[in-house]
């Protein structure tokens, strides 16, 4: 049985359907799983790995998705997908001292500069403290600030 659009009944399905679709639409995907990436790094089938991408045109530079959520225990791996230089540094001034120490003590923070269209840098976010982690990515255009958020959501 099919209902006309033009129906009120109609019209309210077509409603109901188009907000489900948008709604399946506006949610976050699961963070992605990089199964060769974890064995490369001999970690569990599984890792989560949210990935940021950088890239730049002129004197601008791109952060995509500017902003991460993390749970403790998961991976970020920035990939430059043009051919310039970028190096990530986290604003330890910015931080409050149990995330920065907790950088210092895993030596992550900062990245060697990222030469070439591939290159990446893998941050381990395992036993990470909750907190805020801002960073900057410096190198060919102006830079470029960011964040990633370990933990609850506020």
């Amino acid at each position: 049985m099919s209902l006309p659009l033009s129906s009120p009944v109609g019209v309210i399905v077509g409603l109901l359907l188009t907000s489900l679709v948008f709604t399946g639409c506006l949610r976050d995907p699961p963070p992605p799983e990089d199964p060769e990436l974890a064995e490369e790094l001999g970690l569990p089938s599984g890792t989560v790995f949210h990935r940021v991408h950088l890239a730049g045109s002129g004197s601008r530079t791109r952060v995509l998705p500017g902003a991460v959520s993390l749970e403790p225990g998961d991976w970020v791996q920035f990939i430059v997908e043009d051919h310039r230089v970028h190096a990530i540094r986290f604003l330890l001034d910015e931080m409050d001292s149990t995330t920065v120490e907790y950088l210092r003590r895993s030596e992550q923070t900062a990245s060697p500069p990222l030469t070439q269209r591939g290159s990446r840098q893998v941050f381990s976010f395992v036993d990470a403290p909750e907190g805020l982690y801002p960073f900057v990515v410096e190198g060919y255009g102006d830079p470029v600030r960011g964040s990633l958020r370990v933990g609850r959501q506020e």
